[in-house]
């Protein structure tokens, strides 16, 4: 939430505030009879209601985070994205009405990882200075984690680092890294089953210490599938601990329920996966909290295979805009997934095929 400048010190005079406002040491003419004095009165004043202005004026800027006012009660501050092509021209800003404050791009395979294409000069993302959650991966086909555990892929990850350093160069914004996403599921080759837990956190350990050592100014996101996919696990087993880990993440789309109504909605909140462990918002919300970060969701959209739900795109946004923020168990950032592939079936800008999902997500967001 941005807060309003302090205001410049009064000429001939100098600015205090106690607990009724801002205090004044009057200038010497101000002493030296009536008139001076009501002419000081009326300085001090005039600078009353400028300071009471700027105050104002601040709290009316459209620039910033996202300001969210749920039906809820809900009117909470974080930063509002979208990735896919528009979300970095300035296009979807244009079309929903309000820049895209954060954004997301995935290098997750053991080449692109160290490539970086995007990213490099000419690329999609070469000159973007605002918060990206890069998706890195972490190991490949026929590699384990037993192996990253020992340390075998140390040398990738450590020039991964490096280059994704040198590549943000002097850049203010913060990049989130989101290494081994989704984890839980059984789609990737750094996916994590039972048998694969105790590696996993000494292999999360190791990738820590070096963007600790190469790159401290990033942040470390550790991002889950909204539900474990024949893990045989809680996924809440593998976290490797608090003090190896910024942020929670989890990436929500309209599946598995379909979200369909108002009602599904509700009762989707507090549901919990196969193995006992968090898969509703409000579930990883929770976790999030027990062990002191704030929650981002990377990744989020509606479904068009299965249906255009404004409900889904309405609970998503009384979510935010209730617990928005940049504390423990508070949403820092969320990233609508805008990307063409799978028919489309995640559009919500563009080529979409929820066009109610969409005009709703338009006049919230």
């Amino acid at each position: 939430m941005s807060v309003p400048p302090e205001t410049d010190t009064p000429v001939g005079g100098s600015t205090a505030l106690d607990e009724s406002g801002p205090r004044h040491s009057a200038p010497a003419a101000a002493r030296r009879g009536p008139s001076a004095r009501l002419w000081a009165l009326l300085a001090a004043l005039l600078v009353v209601v400028v300071v009471v202005a700027l105050v104002v004026t601040q709290g009316e800027d459209g620039d910033g985070p996202a300001t969210g006012e749920g039906p809820g009660g809900g009117n909470a501050t974080w930063l509002s994205g979208v990735s896919g092509p528009g979300s970095i021209t300035g296009e979807i800003g244009q079309w929903r009405g309000r820049p895209v404050e954060v954004s997301s791009t995935w290098v997750d395979n053991n080449d692109a990882m160290v490539r970086l294409t995007q990213l490099q000069p000419g690329g999609e993302l070469d000159g973007y200075d605002a918060p990206l959650d890069v998706a890195v991966g972490a190991i490949g086909d026929g590699e384990t984690w037993a192996g990253a555990a020992a340390g075998d892929y140390d040398d990738r990850w450590r020039e991964s680092l490096t280059n994704l350093k040198g590549i943000w160069g002097d850049r203010t914004a913060t990049m989130y890294i989101r290494f081994a996403h989704e984890m839980n599921g059984n789609w990737y080759d750094w996916k994590v089953t039972e048998d694969d837990a105790e590696d996993f956190r000494a292999a999360w350990i190791r990738y820590r210490a070096l963007q600790q050592e190469v790159f401290p100014e990033s942040q470390l996101v550790f991002s889950v599938n909204r539900e474990s996919v024949d893990t045989g696990i809680d996924w809440r087993e593998t976290f490797p601990g608090a003090e190896y880990v910024d942020v929670l993440g989890v990436d929500y789309y309209n599946n598995f329920p379909y979200v369909a109504d108002a009602d599904d909605w509700a009762s989707s909140l507090d549901d919990v996966d196969e193995f006992g462990g968090p898969k509703g918002l409000d579930q990883h919300l929770a976790f999030a909290k027990s062990v002191g970060k704030p929650l981002v969701v990377s990744e989020w959209s509606g479904n068009a295979d299965a249906g255009d739900s404004p409900a889904f795109i309405q609970g998503m946004y009384d979510f935010f805009s209730k617990h928005g923020g940049t504390g423990p168990g508070q949403l820092l950032y969320e990233v609508q997934y805008n990307v063409g592939n799978d028919d489309g079936r995640w559009l919500l800008y563009g080529d979409t095929r929820m066009p109610e999902s969409a005009a709703l997500y338009r006049e919230l967001f």
